[in-house]
């Protein structure tokens, strides 16, 4: 059976089953970046008294898609702030749940799939940070000629870069295989550059460490992140940051 007859079935048999309360699709298909060959991952919520058993009625169901079943409690604690599984919290961005029978599985994802409003500062200030402490390590490996200083924390420092950047427009940074997908069809609307041109610098920083490219960077974003109130994380670089923004090789 095809993988999209096998989970319209699935969808049918979810809708009439009272014990299934949540059901939605995540991975490209839960954002709406999917191809026709991208699987379907698909989440099912079910009411905690037969999690146990439709674990074990679904699990040989899953040759054509990548099912996985949760009780209601397992779900409402899973990718929590901070946790294990924070990492997987992108996994819940743009998604829309196709079941939602309690009312309380869209809230549930749509507060996986965002920074919580009262650690957003904080998490911002810090990216921004390491961000602006790998640029400034990458220049400094350029007075050592230290090639593999340069890249090492150029690449990192842009990681970091995404985290802060993302979270100033109150989005997660999407998966690293996903950030292309993300930004053609979600763009930074607070970046003074096309997302082409975002784009551009990130991967030409990544495979080459170029200097000029990172300083130049560096000046948008600290643009962008001065105007929106966060000067105090560049200020308290003192001079070492003008030094790293203009420093000529």
């Amino acid at each position: 059976m095809a993988k999209v007859e096998r989970f319209e079935d699935l969808l049918e048999e979810a809708k009439a089953d009272k014990n299934i309360i949540g059901l939605f699709l995540t991975g490209s298909r839960g954002k709406g970046f999917e191809t026709e060959n991208s699987d379907y991952d698909v989440d099912m919520v079910v009411k905690d008294k037969v999690a146990e058993e439709y674990k074990k009625k679904y699990e040989m169901h899953t040759s054509n898609i990548d099912l996985g079943v949760s009780s209601l409690s397992e779900f409402t604690k899973y990718a929590a702030w901070q946790s294990d599984y924070h990492w997987d919290r992108y996994n819940f961005t743009h998604v829309q749940a196709l079941i939602d029978t309690n009312g309380q599985i869209q809230k549930l994802i749509d507060e996986k799939g965002s920074i919580p409003a009262d650690k957003k500062e904080d998490f911002i200030r810090f990216n921004l940070d390491a961000y602006l402490n790998g640029f400034f390590r990458s220049v400094k490996s350029y007075i050592r000629n230290d090639k593999a200083g340069i890249l090492l924390e150029a690449s990192g420092s842009i990681y970091d870069l995404l985290f802060a950047v993302f979270a100033l427009h109150d989005r997660l940074a999407p998966f690293r295989d996903y950030l292309v997908r993300e930004l053609e069809k979600y763009p930074l609307e607070k970046l003074s550059i096309s997302t082409e041109e975002f784009l551009s610098y990130i991967t030409n920083i990544m495979s080459t460490g170029d200097l000029n490219k990172q300083q130049e960077l560096e000046k948008i974003i600290e643009k962008l992140f001065r105007e929106e109130g966060y000067g105090k994380v560049f200020d308290d670089w003192g001079e070492k940051l003008p030094w790293a923004v203009n420093y000529n090789s």
